[in-house]
């Protein structure tokens, strides 16, 4: 049912402040669970569902009122000490926090459906009992563990004391300095009882980003410097024109030149922070995501995560949200062991799996580390082999890493059976397919019996990047710089044929080559020459040298897109325009180094 809202702020800010606070409830929440006498943190979870709960009464979104009254219940009873936190009162406080956030999705996309709260309510009822704890049907040892130990209770049943008089009904004053969305909808007038967003109205998750007031600043100066040397530039015109000396003219205009291209690489760093948000929005949901699967999967884990708060492009950060989610999931499904094959094997029962982020010059590298039981490649190459996916000849000139690269290959799984978490036709192929599109490389680093780990490198921004220009004969390509390893100015007498294929021996390793003038069909201008230029380009360990006939040197470029028709283009990755108007094509040397194309 789409009905509108006669203040469309009022809206706006309950589901801004809405979203923000469910989001961080599942983290507080799973916290919870490992510090149950946290009682600041438990006040916390309170205020957030009362907050939800009071501003949905203002509004007069009925179903989420009806849901969140009753979690809210049984959290003031756990403050109170009269419940003990566990993992069965988790498992339903988090379902009815699903509720809540899919019955907040319904209002943002202006549609309040008639869903069924009433199965997850009767899940919550039991814990609201006067007369019992916990409900009947949980295990003896569950009934006693949601007993509150009073010992342990003491600090939450003190702090709650002093508030559980204002815990029971929304009454406007308890509301009053919890939010500021719900401040605003009690200073304005008062609205009809129903109201939902009209849909179709820039309020998803990431349509908006919050910039620090002092970025904001800092790009306010920037534009005032810009308009100065814009105001130097016509004036310099206007001078020219009227008969300044050609001297003058190209002394001045120099130094104009230097502050402009100081004042646009400082303005264009501004505007690039201002669109840089904490990798943290998609950490945060994944102490949840390994809480539910340790718990479906029978094992024991721990999750430590470390560089939250390291920043990148909001346009990354919204694209490798599902390969993290496919690479913890594969960490606790195939990489942590159970608990008894733990103890077995000399490890400690629980599991350690580490998610962490740090920048590494224009880079963010997320690393997702387990302790379990590692990668056997010879596991992985029989499954290979037994999938039809390589050849017993192809198998045998590949090196350890390049066995495990197989995990990436279409259709692989070393799955003898398919479950909730596998054969879902969603493969670590996919995986890789989504860190490419983001300009990012993927690879592995494993110990058999002690873990493997998985290490994404991607750009802080797809929309600029530094690049080595190139000539290939008359032609002018960009290959990003992040890829390039060293140049090298070579004679063509130092060529030679193996299987077909040019190499270069470089030092004591075998380089493959690529004539880019071949590859791109560019024409031969360069007969009679008997050197060139070697681009080294490389991921991880595997390297290719792309052949070119003249080295320009480094530019910082803006990437342009080259429209859904050329989008598949074979080696190439985008465009960008020169300073002179031309258009150069940007290469894709992960193309090369993975598909060896000559």
């Amino acid at each position: 049912m789409a009905i509108e809202c006669e203040d469309q702020e009022l809206l706006e800010g309950f589901l801004t402040e809405s979203t923000e606070l469910l989001e961080k409830l599942d983290d507080d929440l799973v916290t919870l669970e490992k510090s149950p006498s946290d009682a600041d943190l438990l006040n916390g979870i309170f205020r957030s569902i009362h907050t939800v709960k009071g501003a949905s009464s203002f509004l007069g979104f009925d179903l989420l009122v009806k849901v969140t009254h009753k979690t809210e219940d049984v959290l003031n009873r756990l403050r109170k000490g009269e419940l003990f936190v566990n993992p069965e009162i988790m498992d339903v406080i988090l379902e009815a926090v699903d509720l809540v956030k899919l019955l907040v999705n319904d209002i943002k996309g202006g549609e309040i459906q008639e869903r069924e709260t009433d199965a997850t309510i009767e899940k919550l009822l039991p814990y609201l009992s006067e007369n019992i704890t916990a409900p009947t049907t949980l295990s003896g040892e569950s009934v006693k563990a949601a007993s509150p130990p009073p010992a342990k209770n003491d600090e939450i049943a003190k702090t709650a004391s002093k508030e559980a008089a204002s815990c029971n009904e929304p009454q406007p004053e308890d509301l009053a300095e919890e939010t500021s969305a719900v401040a605003l909808i009690k200073a304005k007038a008062p609205i009809p009882p129903k109201a939902t967003a009209a849909k179709g109205d820039e309020l998803a998750d990431n349509s908006t980003v919050r910039v620090d007031v002092k970025r904001l600043d800092d790009l306010m100066n920037q534009v005032g410097e810009l308009v100065l040397e814009r105001n130097r530039m016509v004036q310099l015109h206007s001078d020219f024109q009227d008969g300044l000396d050609p001297a003058g003219f190209t002394d001045e205009f120099g130094k104009l030149s230097k502050r402009l291209n100081f004042v646009t690489s400082e303005l264009q760093m501004q505007v690039l922070k201002m669109r840089m948000i904490p990798v943290e929005k998609v950490f945060k949901k994944f102490p949840r995501i390994v809480r539910n699967l340790a718990r479906e999967l029978g094992k024991e884990v721990d999750l430590q995560i470390f560089g939250e708060e390291t920043e990148l492009d909001r346009s990354v950060v919204d694209e490798i949200g599902d390969p993290l989610i496919h690479l913890i999931r594969n960490a606790l499904d195939h990489g942590l062991e159970i608990p008894e094959e733990r103890l077995a094997a000399g490890k400690p029962k629980k599991g350690t799996v580490i998610l962490s982020a740090t920048h590494e010059g224009n880079h963010i590298v997320i690393s997702i580390k387990d302790n379990g039981r590692g990668i056997n490649p010879d596991k992985v190459a029989a499954k290979a082999i037994e999938k039809g996916l390589i050849t017993e000849e192809q198998l045998a000139a590949m090196g350890g890493r390049d066995i495990l690269d197989l995990i990436f290959l279409p259709g692989f799984s070393t799955k003898e059976k398919a479950t909730d978490l596998s054969g879902r036709g969603v493969g670590m192929d996919v995986v890789r397919t989504n860190i490419k599109k983001l300009n990012g490389i993927i690879e592995i680093k494993n110990e058999i019996g002690q873990g493997s780990e998985f290490i994404l490198k991607l750009p802080l921004t797809l929309a600029i990047i530094q690049s080595l220009l190139v000539e290939v004969e008359s032609e002018i390509y960009s290959i990003p710089l992040s890829a390039v390893i060293e140049t090298l100015k070579v004679e063509k007498s130092t060529f030679h044929l193996i299987g077909g294929r040019e190499v270069l021996k470089l030092r004591e390793s075998v380089l493959p080559l690529i004539r880019l003038q071949k590859l791109f069909g560019c024409v031969d201008e360069s007969q009679g020459k008997n050197s060139c230029y070697v681009v080294v380009v490389g991921v991880a360990e595997k390297r290719v040298g792309l052949v070119v006939t003249r080295l320009l040197g480094q530019q910082e470029v803006a990437i342009k897109s080259l429209g859904k028709f050329l989008a598949n283009l074979p080696g190439i990755a985008g465009s960008t325009i020169l300073g002179d108007g031309r258009v150069a094509l940007i290469v894709d040397p992960l193309a090369f180094v993975e598909g060896g194309e000559n």
